[in-house]
């Protein structure tokens, strides 16, 4: 069909729009009325008689099945990670309830992964009562552990050694008022150490050595290079609700603690000093001086103030039989250093829980692998609540989960993040979950993009530019050219409130899925700047979703180098949604980007507001494109599943006068094919390829809407 024709089906729909008392027609169902398609044919329901198409492919999450046959409700499910940090990251929370750590662990991970929990609470434990209760509480460590705490002989209690003695006497400096709530905080690490051990009750020991120190899954899972069969035994093996349950205790307990305590601690001497092991660790408390702390070993530290800095595992579990361990700090500027890949730190479980929670102060946080929420068959979780805050990691850092969750939350300030890759909201192998989330702040995401920095070179990019799987991304094992042993991948999420960011990165990065994984990047307001290369901003390859939605601003999409597959691009059954809702924006790409669907996926790209500007590349396919190919019009007699589906590359610009320019050398002209008020469409419906449930449109116009996108409007 030619273009003044479907400009013309445009202006029929628009006006019946409008005779039946719609405002602003519903450009979507534009689009899809005119290359025949309705809502219920987006997205992919596999049949089992598709064959050849990849299937028992094991740890898929629960959301991945209905995100891969409904594409349009990756803005719903997006938004409800936003909303959790919205409300629980807000300064009127934070200051008002003693719970919302505890809600985000829930609501940003543990409800992703698993669904036999609701979020009513984690039944935390009170202290012991009667006198000296903190030592009581430690008492009951042993106990748990079946120790004495005391020594018969010769018919008479030892005078050595004596627990009890020992405690009081390093906690004689303690202010009154603080025994209390340490008290809680040890009884529910106790109890987490229980449901921990509940939870990896089948695991022998052998084989959690063989888990806790692989150290490479960052670099060789993607395409199945190595497998590991000790991962598929402990999958089958381990009780991951008993370990949220948990994780889901150490956060309530922190959370409870910092407020509890917080106007004490003006009465604790600077030079305070108390460290003394336990069955399961260390606990570890410190004055408010400026201290040195090694987290060796340690089940608990709190620092109650100054400057500090901290080495080794601080918050995360240090070897197999140590599957609990909290840090809290209740102020200053700290610097929590690790450069170690033996151990993992800030934040970070392995088979277990680690939980470091940052009160106050400006931190600097430098790790390796395994580092500032992570989980690895654990939940690792970083807090930081307060302060203009600068992580720097290598891999499986800043938010991310394989086999389990990692989670990365920063509530306020200008904060930097940097990683080699693998992290920044990243959901690995096995159903990971990854989630970096960032209230308020100019904030700056940045994943190494130069192989001469990091050798993560991608072949897209002729090895350049690295692989990055981050800020936001979801990625799979692919096994199907290996040994075929497939692991569906997670679901990685970025999300960032407020604030005028700067995300920089190389190929697979900002809302980007791969084999059967969801990656979702979130920004909701702010002047933003997006810079990366391939596969990127909501982008995906082979049986994914992805999603990059920016809510307000005038945002900055610029791609380089490679400069492509992005922008809403899917490739091989992938969903690709971008939203950009509000804004004077800025688009700059060269091949195969703007709402382009290739090997039967559906992308989307939608601007809903503004004054925009596209650059791209003459005669390259997109701006709501479809890619043909002829297993579409006829099947092989091998596989089937590719002439069964559909497939859609849909554009849509609304509201606002809009620019696009073609390159050609270094030529830049206004094109002649993508204006501004006017539609088109792939091919005309006389061309032979024309049809075969593969349809590309595009759409600009100064009026209309997407109700889908409204649902959470006032």
């Amino acid at each position: 069909m030619k273009t003044h024709a479907l400009i013309f089906i445009l202006i029929i729909f628009m006006a019946a729009s409008c005779l039946y008392g719609q405002d602003k027609p519903d450009l979507l169902d534009a689009a899809l009325d005119s290359i025949g398609f309705s809502r219920s044919d987006l997205g992919y329901s596999p049949k089992g008689y598709w064959t050849r198409f990849p299937t028992d492919i094991p740890y898929k999450l629960k959301s991945f099945d209905d995100l891969f046959a409904e594409p349009l409700k990756l803005y719903d499910y997006t938004k409800s990670f936003a909303g959790a940090v919205r409300r629980y990251c807000s300064p009127e929370l934070l200051d008002s309830l003693e719970n919302n750590l505890y809600r985000l662990t829930y609501l940003l991970g543990v409800e992703r992964k698993i669904g036999g929990m609701r979020v009513y609470g984690a039944n935390t434990i009170g202290a012991p009562d009667g006198e000296k209760p903190f030592i009581r509480a430690i008492e009951n460590i042993f106990i748990q552990a079946g120790q004495n705490t005391e020594y018969i002989t010769f018919g008479k209690k030892a005078d050595w050694p004596d627990l009890r003695k020992d405690i009081a006497a390093q906690t004689v400096d303690l202010p009154e008022g603080i025994s209390q709530p340490l008290a809680m905080l040890v009884e529910n690490i106790r109890d987490a150490v229980k449901w921990r051990d509940i939870a990896l009750r089948n695991i022998p020991h052998e084989l959690r050595q063989k888990i806790f120190y692989i150290r490479d899954i960052a670099d060789t899972q993607g395409d199945g290079q190595v497998y590991y069969p000790e991962i598929d035994d402990a999958a089958g093996l381990i009780d991951f609700e008993s370990l949220c349950y948990a994780g889901l205790k150490l956060t309530e307990a922190a959370e409870k603690f910092e407020k509890a305590v917080h106007k004490y601690i003006h009465n604790i001497p600077a030079d305070f000093s108390f460290d003394f092991p336990t069955p399961y660790g260390r606990i570890v408390l410190k004055g408010t001086e400026n201290n040195t702390i090694d987290g060796n070993d340690a089940l608990l530290i709190i620092d109650f103030g100054g400057d500090d800095t901290y080495s080794g595992p601080v918050g995360a579990t240090s070897r197999p039989d140590r599957g609990i361990s909290v840090a809290i700090d209740l102020g200053g500027n700290d610097n929590y250093i690790q450069t170690s890949k033996e151990k993992p730190s800030f934040g970070a479980g392995i088979l277990g829980v680690g939980l470091l929670y940052d009160a106050d102060g400006s931190d600097r946080y430098t790790g390796t692998v395994f580092s500032q929420g992570a989980g690895f068959f654990g939940l690792g979780i970083l807090f930081d609540k307060n302060g203009s805050d600068d992580y720097r990691a290598e891999t499986s850092a800043q938010g991310c989960g394989y086999f389990g969750i990692g989670l990365s939350i920063d509530c306020a300030g200008d904060d930097k993040y940097y990683l080699y890759g693998d992290g920044q909201g990243m959901g690995g192998v096995g159903g990971g979950v990854g989630c970096l989330a960032d209230y308020s702040g100019d904030d700056s995401y940045t994943a190494e993009p130069s192989s001469k920095v990091v050798n993560r070179g991608d072949y897209h990019s002729d090895f350049s530019i690295n692989v990055n799987n981050a800020q936001g991304a979801g990625f799979g094992r692919r096994g199907d050219g290996s040994d075929g042993h497939s692991w569906a991948g997670g679901l990685g999420a970025i999300i960032d409130i407020k604030g005028n960011d700067e995300y920089i990165s190389g190929n697979w990065s900002l809302g980007c899925g791969y084999w059967f994984g969801t990656g979702l990047c979130y920004d909701g307001e702010g002047d933003d700047v997006y810079k990366s290369v391939y596969f990127t901003q909501a982008s995906g390859a082979h049986f994914c979703n992805s999603a990059l939605i920016d809510e307000q601003g005038n945002d900055k999409h610029l791609l380089y180098e490679t400069a492509g597959a992005a922008l809403g691009f899917g490739w091989d059954f992938a969903n690709a949604l971008f939203i950009d809702r509000a804004g004077d924006d800025e688009y700059e790409a060269k091949i195969i980007s703007y709402g382009l669907a290739q090997i039967r996926s559906f992308a989307f790209f939608f601007d809903m507001e503004g004054a925009d500007t596209y650059t791209y590349n003459k005669g390259q396919e997109g701006f709501g494109a479809a890619s043909f190919r002829e297993a579409f019009k006829k099947p092989s007699e091998l596989h089937t599943y590719s002439y069964y589906a559909k497939s859609a590359g849909i554009f849509i610009d609304a509201n606002g006068t809009d620019n696009y320019f073609v390159v050609e050398g270094n030529t830049t002209s206004a094109s002649d094919k993508f204006i501004n008020n006017a539609i088109w469409r792939t091919l005309d419906r006389d061309h032979e390829n024309f049809g075969h449930n593969n349809f590309g449109i595009g759409i600009d116009t100064d009026n209309g809407h997407i109700p889908e996108l409204e649902i959470f409007d006032e």
